[in-house]
């Protein structure tokens, strides 16, 4: 693969920005923070979209923009690739958006997922890194240099599980897990599938003593038919009695019924006329009450001396609101010309022509102004007066007008009961009327009842006869009921027997398939624990060997070309942890210089670099090397072997980043970054 082109929209500390990347080696150059580093970041970006752990929205869109994208030219092989990846930011968070996607020509639109999917195939990347870090282009193509240093100084089996993972061996770890547990599994299935077996024998034995209970129960099921039958015949002859019985008794039953119900109708009939007897009783007290509450006088022409008592209400009102604000004019008049006559008084300067203001000339305005002061507290004097006066007469209007507002409540209460009263005097004739009527239903039930209960008395010894019979045929059917109940009984035995014989059987031949299931599990875990987990680990353990060996002759070619020091040496140990020597001893890796540590994290990411690319050598991204500040620290002398370095690298595109002017002369193109009020720009 082969970077062509970047454009650049709102990303970071660009606005708009194209970058032409050559062939060759090409030099980032530039004052730290002048936006180098944002164009990796952007082309792994356009590349891969998102990663979590790597990069998120918010970190790449610019600050205060809502959107923004990457444009990426790339060819790999023959064709021709342009990627546009678009952020837009909502309201809590800055997500992708649908990608836009050209091979030699042809355009489509995919969404975030189907591009980095397009991507992953079209560099032979596996497909498995869909939806996790994409660590074979970190650890191959691009690794910013402190995190390269993190790798080195964490823990051995955090770096081994990394390093698995690049090196795409971690499968073998995999297996081994997946195998315990697996072999975990087999375990449990086979302590649960032992205890079903505990009971074999005793449910053999289970079976032969429930087939000699069905036997038996058969012949008890033969003894009870005969007795039953003939117990059954006598019921139905019984029945049979106490149907031509139970005719009799229904019509001894409907006449105590309607005796029931024309004594509950007489008692409701007596009820009613009750009540109406004290309904006409209260009836009569309170027309003799209201006739005489109807004889007291009312006031008449009410609504004349209410109209014209308004009306005079209405002008008081009007006249008052007239000299309240006569009054209040005069008053402020009164306000403004005290307020002139101090302004007045002071004046020594005309503030309209600024001649001197003759004490003659201020004493006369002065004198005016009194006279007028004079004139408004006489007219004040004669009209509050009045005021009052006519506030009075109001008062006096108000409280007539509520006399006669009550006066109007008298008369239509009077007027109410009027009515009232007519309509309680023919309620009285009503119930008078009821009355009558009550009295002969009532005297026509009672002749009723009388016929009723006379014929009650014929049938008088039918219910004891009745009663007799039902007592024999309830003997009778509770003996049928026990009979019964004894023969499903053993009936229900015999059937749970019989389902308990299949259910044994079934378990019985379940048990023995567990058994031999069994026998299966056991050499399937002993196939696991003893053979296959061990051939695993010894593959694992050639493939590390040999990628450590690999690792280790390229880690020390690469640290002893940039350190110039005979005293110190370095290694790759078989955890992969570089190991450095000064003078045939140990040492720790804090006790390194700045330049020492950059070399040593330099040398570890080239190494990997070039074991991953023998490793996977069908990977598209081969010939591209991208490397970010790699000589942090560095010596004048160690800047002088990166000569070296960078001339051992064989790739078609190396992408060197630095801010180190000295580098310029080791690479064949140099492209220029500036920041100015925040904003980079290409130079």
């Amino acid at each position: 693969m082969i970077i062509k082109k970047i454009e650049l929209h709102n990303i970071r500390s660009y606005l708009d920005e194209t970058i032409t990347l050559p062939k060759g080696k090409v030099l980032l150059s530039g004052d730290i923070g002048s936006g180098k580093s944002t164009v990796l970041f952007a082309i792994e970006f356009a590349l891969f979209g998102l990663q979590r752990g790597i990069m998120d929205g918010s970190s790449i869109l610019r600050n205060g923009k809502k959107e923004g994208y990457v444009e990426l030219e790339i060819s790999i092989g023959k064709h021709e690739i342009m990627i546009r990846r678009n952020l837009k930011r909502s309201k809590n968070s800055v997500a992708q958006s649908n990608a836009i996607l050209m091979v030699d020509g042809k355009k489509k639109e995919l969404t975030a997922t189907e591009l980095k999917s397009f991507i992953l195939g079209i560099l032979n990347y596996p497909s498995s890194l869909l939806k996790k870090k994409n660590l074979i282009y970190r650890y191959t193509v691009y690794t910013p240099q402190e995190e390269m240093k993190r790798i080195m100084l964490e823990e051995n089996e955090s770096r081994l599980d990394t390093l698995r993972k690049v090196f795409d061996i971690d499968k073998y770890k995999r297996i081994l897990n997946n195998s315990e547990i697996f072999v975990s599994e087999i375990k449990e299935k086979k302590k649960e599938k032992e205890g079903r077996l505990i009971d074999l024998p005793f449910k053999k034995e289970q079976l032969k003593k429930k087939i000699e209970s069905g036997k038996d129960l058969v012949r008890k099921v033969e003894i009870t038919k005969p007795s039953l039958s003939k117990l059954q015949q006598k019921i139905r002859d019984l029945k049979d009695k106490l149907k031509e019985e139970q005719k009799n008794i229904d019509i001894l039953n409907k006449t105590k019924i309607k005796i029931t119900g024309i004594e509950t109708e007489l008692k409701e009939k007596n009820t009613k006329l009750q009540e109406l007897e004290k309904e006409e009783q209260e009836l009569d007290k309170t027309i003799k009450q209201f006739k005489s509450e109807i004889k007291s006088p009312v006031k008449k022409n009410l609504a004349k001396i209410k109209f014209e008592n308004e009306i005079l209400l209405k002008n008081g009102r009007d006249n008052e609101k007239i000299i309240d604000r006569q009054i209040t004019m005069l008053t402020v008049k009164k306000e403004k010309f005290l307020e002139d006559l101090g302004r007045i008084s002071k004046l020594k300067f005309c503030p309209v022509c600024k001649q001197k203001v003759e004490s003659s000339h201020r004493d006369h305005i002065v004198t005016d102004i009194n006279q007028e002061l004079e004139k408004i507290e006489k007219e004040l004097q004669r009209k509050k007066p009045s005021l009052e006066e006519l506030k009075k007469d109001i008062e006096k209007i108000e409280s007539e007008l509520k006399k006669i507002a009550e006066e109007e409540k008298k008369a239509l209460t009077l007027e109410l009961k009027l009515k009232e009263l007519q309509e309680r005097g023919v309620r009285k004739l009503k119930i008078s009327n009821s009355k009558t009527d009550i009295r002969k239903k009532i005297s026509g039930l009672e002749k009723i009842k009388e016929f009723e209960t006379e014929m009650i008395k014929k049938y008088k010894n039918m219910e004891k006869e009745h009663e007799k019979t039902l007592e024999i045929l309830e003997d009778m059917q509770r003996k049928e009921k026990i009979l019964l109940m004894e023969k499903a009984g053993f009936e229900q035995g015999l059937a749970d027997i019989k389902q308990e014989i299949s259910e044994i059987k079934k378990e019985i031949w379940d048990k023995e398939k567990v058994a031999q299931k069994l026998i299966e599990l056991q050499k399937f875990e002993n196939f696991l624990t003893e053979n296959f987990s061990v051939v695993v680990e010894m593959m694992e353990k050639q493939v590390m060997l040999k990628l450590n060996a690999e690792f280790n002759a390229l880690f020390r070619k690469w640290f002893m070309m940039l350190v110039d020091d005979p005293n110190l040496d370095a290694r790759i140990d078989p955890e992969f942890t570089p190991i450095i020597e000064q003078g045939g001893y140990e040492i720790n890796y804090n006790y390194l210089s700045g330049g020492e540590k950059t070399a040593l994290a330099l040398a570890y990411r080239l190494s990997l670099n070039q074991v991953i690319n023998s490793m996977l050598s069908k990977i598209k991204t081969r010939n591209l090397l991208i490397l970010d500040e790699p000589t942090d620290g560095f010596s004048t002398e160690q800047l002088d072997k990166m000569r070296n370095v960078l001339h051992e690298l064989k790739t078609e595109q190396l992408i060197l980043v630095s801010h180190e002017s000295k580098v310029e002369s080791f690479v064949e193109h140099v492209i220029n970054f500036k920041k100015q009020n925040h904003i980079s720009h290409v130079v």
